[in-house]
């Protein structure tokens, strides 16, 4: 993984088999912004993909390497960073996938991009009625 960081803007540059969610996780635990906006594109392998359902995720694995179209999220870091990230995904028919990313493994390399919004104080919260976090900001 390399990280550059140059005012706002963090980015990363992920190579092949390197775990999506667990490096995000690594390059923000230092951030000092409460709320970090995701944006990333490149390939991926070995990822699962979710669709939140009346309280739960429907899951669905993909093991082959697809086109990573699009990834696109926030992470609340106050405390332990919350990451909370959406993946749009093409196979070699072009079709187009879509969901959580609950989990990926980056195909050759991925570049992701953060953008801090200072004075935000944002976090995690619990739902009772739709039974999972959702983000709050004062």
């Amino acid at each position: 993984m390399e990280i550059a960081r140059k005012g706002p803007v963090l980015m990363l540059r992920l190579d092949h088999g390197e775990d999506i969610l667990t490096s995000v996780q690594q390059a923000v635990k230092e951030e000092r912004s409460t709320l970090l906006l995701v944006t990333g594109l490149g390939m991926i392998y070995d990822f699962e993909l979710g669709y939140f359902d009346n309280g739960k995720y429907l899951r669905k694995d993909f093991p082959e390497p697809h086109e990573l179209l699009a990834i696109q999220g926030s992470v609340a870091s106050e405390g332990e960073p919350r990451i909370h990230i959406h993946a749009t995904v093409a196979d070699k028919e072009h079709r187009a996938f879509g969901g959580h990313l609950m989990r990926g493994k980056v195909w050759m390399s991925n570049e992701i991009g953060f953008v801090r919004l200072q004075g935000n104080v944002s976090k995690r919260v619990e739902d009772p009625r739709k039974k999972v976090g959702i983000l709050h900001i004062q």
